[in-house]
């Protein structure tokens, strides 16, 4: 492909263009790149497909806004929390498949950092702004219970109450987690080119 360049000298230049890569989406002016889908499904962003993990980097980016206001800070304890979660990546991939994803792809391990320091970010808002409120009732998790009566079988109520409590919280987060990015999408331009 040939462009052509006007000079403020009035001058025109013809020059190849170079594509660096192709925009999958932009939020307000923020740029996500098909290489940005590609190295976070490859790092386990996200699960799913392709639109699935370039979901999660937009819900990402406005979570990341919204913890800026909020003033969501990192703190000793996410700095243990993305050092583990960065040597579980490696492990999970392997140390030398690791490395050779970042030449691939043309990272850098500070740049991999960033992108769990972003993810940790949004969790800690998520964790401040959705989940604090959630409250799971004794009421709700004894409905829960005979209303599943059939999976627990003759397991008693005080054997599975934690794991419904964690059942229930984890769900009713994802409800409102939903519901509060379905606010903040309404707020912003989102162009979608997939």
């Amino acid at each position: 492909m040939l462009i052509c360049v006007l000079l403020s000298s009035g001058m025109v230049v013809k020059t190849d263009a170079l594509l660096i890569d192709k925009i999958a989406a932009v939020v307000d002016g923020e740029v996500i790149t098909y290489k940005d889908v590609q190295v976070a499904a490859i790092l386990k962003v996200s699960d799913g497909d392709e639109k699935a993990v370039l979901q999660t980097l937009i819900d990402r980016i406005l979570l990341l806004r919204e913890a800026e206001k909020f003033k969501i800070a990192e703190n000793g304890e996410d700095s243990r929390r993305i050092q583990k979660m960065l040597d579980d990546l490696k492990s999970s991939l392997t140390e030398e498949r690791f490395y050779n994803v970042l030449r691939e792809q043309n990272l850098t391990e500070s740049e991999v950092i960033k992108m769990i320091k972003d993810k940790v970010r949004a969790e800690k808002f998520i964790d401040f702004r959705i989940n604090f409120f959630v409250v799971i009732s004794n009421d709700s998790i004894n409905a829960f219970y005979a209303e599943h009566s059939e999976e627990f079988g003759e397991k008693p109520l005080s054997e599975v109450y934690e794991h419904i409590k964690t059942q229930l919280f984890s769900m009713e987060s994802e409800k409102r987690l939903e519901e509060y990015l379905k606010g903040l999408r309404k707020r912003v331009k989102i162009l979608v080119n997939l």
